[in-house]
């Protein structure tokens, strides 16, 4: 699951990730509930976005958007 389309702009499935999590920390499985995604996409793109710098990963294995990313919410 990309999480970044060929202009640059959030894809749609990444763009509800980021807003699932914006205002609290959640592991993949919350994520994936919240989302109503398939877990094996919710974890892949976690990643994908982890790598990005869109969002940090927790001890305690949940994620959060970085605060540099909420800008491209509103995009």
């Amino acid at each position: 699951m990309a999480c970044v389309d060929d202009k640059g702009q959030l894809t749609a499935s990444a763009r509800k990730l980021l807003e699932t999590i914006e205002n609290n920390a959640l592991t993949p499985e919350e994520i994936a509930k919240e989302a109503a995604l398939p877990l094996f996409k919710v974890r892949s793109s976690m990643r994908d976005m982890k790598s990005m710098g869109f969002v940090t990963e927790e001890e305690n294995g949940a994620y959060q958007m970085n605060p540099e990313a909420s800008k491209l919410l509103k995009k």
